[in-house]
């Protein structure tokens, strides 16, 4: 068997049917449950502050390119980047039971995505130094000051003022609740995290790219992801510039990643789980699609359209409100002049920010269900991310779809008119918020298409769906409203909906947004005990 074809078994063995649903735990075990938060015990710490939120730009502005002058990378503009995409954003509790939220969104809230920089020397500190972020206290944990030598050379890799992210999963968090569906879950929570860094470092001025020349295999090392103390497997998934715009990758020397992969650490790695299940295949796909060293690619970036939908709207409010509703109302519905806003949001030529971070064409469209959109007909609907022309989207298709153009702008097409309310609740597990909302999506990838550049692309057909469904989030906070990403749904039925007798497009995640229900009993207090504000 290929590895290609080991991925494709893996994909269809994590489907979930009516009859049956994907290889998992059955039920919680609570004794077991992963602590949300990664520490490295005796690490020292550099504490982060946070700016008012009121001191925020234009919601609308960040999504056609990085805002204005790029801000110097110092304390101040880390502790921005890092407060306004992966921090918490507040704290709730009912029945004894206290838990955290955070500004970018996760399934079931587990948080498999773990944040680590490579900061060259004079950003922080004087020497360079190698950190991990924890949100929950919001600091960054020192793993490593680096020698001269090898400061240097970061320096000189990093001359524009920019700095490296890696962002790492923990499977584990996600495989103790999903079993062996969870690599797709913290792909997609990955594409997550890719959207909200990617929306933070554009109101500094700068852009985030994914670095392709280096294996993703051989990452770990430097970013200490290797060494002995880890009860639980945690792996780097992806390497990004942060910074001023550039025109092209800067190249890591080998000599570079080696000094870091041999460098002293400090800090042990706390223990998440008094034991863990090991998921198979979940272990088995994860070395499969670790991309190897690509050719890069250019980095220039045509801007976007700095739209003014939510004119006067701050950015920063709503990036730090943004919820996953539990229930919608059943009765909230929205404009068509909205819903045509929130598509053209979603396009990647209008959006470079954020679906320009891995410099790859567009794979995923959407089928949307649109229960309760005045001046557009109930029904279902196709959104052509991809750019494919109706005659393309047609092919293998079921032969009634109408393709009918629903929009003179848009590359939207109604496929079916009718109510197609309790079909959105079955396909995504029987869940009436999908039918309760005013309208639920299912993004389908080019699946085989593109599976043909290596098993790689697989989980960056899930970072695709992530960055959408950030954006959703985004979108339905700025007009009052929320949305839920919905990773539960029957596959193959939403594939026999659409006439698919192959796998040349694939549902991966779902959404829904509507008029959020809110559950009372819970309470909320602050994502952190006092801000701690920047010297003036």
């Amino acid at each position: 068997m290929t590895d290609l074809d080991a991925v494709r078994a893996y994909h269809a063995l994590s489907k979930h049917h009516p009859e049956r649903f994907a290889p998992g735990p059955g039920r919680l075990d609570w004794a077991t449950q992963p602590a949300p938060f990664r520490r490295y015990a005796g690490a020292r710490l550099i504490e982060l502050w946070q700016r008012p939120l009121e001191e925020s730009p234009a919601y609308d502005a960040v999504f056609a390119g990085p805002l204005g002058n790029p801000a110097p990378l110092n304390r101040a503009s880390l502790s921005q980047l890092l407060y306004d995409s992966l921090a918490l954003s507040a704290w709730k509790e009912a029945g004894g039971s206290r838990w955290a939220l955070r500004v970018n969104p996760s399934s079931g809230n587990l948080h498999p995505t773990e944040a680590y920089l490579m900061l060259p020397p004079g950003a922080l500190e004087e020497r360079g130094l190698l950190v991990h972020y924890t949100a929950d206290a919001h600091v960054l944990e020192v793993r490593a000051e680096l020698p001269s030598a090898l400061g240097n050379s970061l320096h000189t890799v990093l001359s524009a003022d920019g700095c490296l992210l890696a962002l790492a999963s923990i499977p584990w968090r996600e495989a103790w609740k999903y079993g062996e569906r969870a690599y797709r879950y913290c792909q997609h929570d990955l594409g997550h995290a890719l959207a909200a860094l990617a929306i933070a470092a554009s109101a500094l001025g700068w852009q985030v790219r994914l670095l392709r020349g280096v294996a993703e295999a051989g990452l770990d090392a430097p970013f200490g992801l290797d060494r002995e103390g880890f009860a639980e497997a945690e792996h780097i998934d992806c390497l990004l510039w942060v910074g001023p715009a550039q025109a092209n990758e800067p190249v890591l020397p080998q000599a570079l990643l080696d000094g870091l992969a041999a460098l002293e650490l400090d800090g042990r790695p706390n223990r998440l789980s008094r034991q863990y299940r090991e998921w198979p295949e979940l272990a088995r796909v994860h070395p499969l699609c670790r991309a190897p060293a690509l050719s890069p690619l250019s980095w220039e970036m045509a801007p976007g359209c700095a739209s003014a939908d939510n004119p006067g709207l701050p950015l920063r409010p709503l990036l730090h409100r943004r919820r996953s509703a539990q229930a919608m109302d059943g009765r909230g519905g929205i404009d068509v002049s909205l819903l045509r806003a929130w598509l053209a949001r979603l396009l990647p030529d209008h959006s470079p920010v954020p679906f320009a971070v891995t410099g790859e064409p567009a794979q995923v469209d959407l089928l949307l269900f649109v229960h309760r959109v005045q001046g557009l007909a109930p029904g279902l609907y196709w959104l052509s991310r991809s750019g494919l022309d109706p005659e393309a989207l047609a092919e293998g298709l079921r032969e009634d779809f109408l393709w009918e153009r629903a929009d003179d702008v848009l590359p939207l097409y109604r496929l079916l008119e009718g109510d197609a309310r309790g079909l959105a609740e079955f396909l995504s597990c029987g869940q009436d918020i999908a039918s309760d909302g005013c309208l639920a999506v299912a993004m389908l990838a080019r699946f085989d298409e593109a599976l043909e550049a290596g098993a790689w692309r697989y989980p960056r057909l899930y970072w695709e769906c992530g960055q959408i469904g950030q954006l959703l989030y985004l979108e339905a906070e700025a007009a009052g409203l929320s949305g839920t990403g919905i990773g539960c749904f029957f596959d193959e039925a939403v594939h026999e909906l659409l006439g698919l007798a192959d796998s040349r497009w694939q549902s991966l995640y779902h959404f829904t947004v509507g008029r959020a229900v809110w559950d009372e009993r819970l309470s909320t207090s602050p994502a952190y005990p006092e801000p701690r504000l920047p010297p003036v």
